[in-house]
């Protein structure tokens, strides 16, 4: 639904970007990546977005490159992989490793992320495996 969403960076905190765009400040769920790439406050920022819609709540989620976009999206395309557990995938490993870590087969790389279990790391790479 939401491409991307670009205008003054107003707020930052652990986890979320406030992001004004005429009059109107959206707050986006993201990464620590995307936190650490974020500019000064006040100055101009574009973030990819994911909106999400479930039962009893809509979040809408921001990341700096498609990239992570991306992989935030395959991570939730997985069976037990909510967006909690992307965010936090993708807060201590960037796409690129995560791809890495796919393709070798080192499923332990993942469990470094808090809530990812081994069970669950080895999901991820076998379901990604192949993407």
């Amino acid at each position: 639904m939401y491409y991307c969403v670009t205008g003054k960076l107003i707020h930052v905190e652990e986890g979320m970007a406030a992001v004004e765009c005429a009059g109107v400040a959206f707050a986006l769920k993201t990464t620590n990546n995307t936190l650490s790439k974020l500019p000064a406050l006040q100055s101009e920022v574009t973030l990819y977005t994911y909106f999400l819609v479930r039962e009893g709540a809509m979040e809408l989620y921001g990341f700096y490159d498609q990239g992570e976009l991306n992989c935030f999206k395959q991570l939730t395309a997985i069976t037990g992989v909510g967006p909690k557990a992307a965010i936090a995938i993708l807060s201590e490993l960037s796409p690129e490793r995560v791809a890495l870590a796919v393709a070798g087969g080192d499923y332990k790389t993942l469990t470094r992320a808090p809530g990812v279990g081994p069970k669950l790391a080895q999901r991820i790479v076998l379901e990604m495996k192949d993407k």
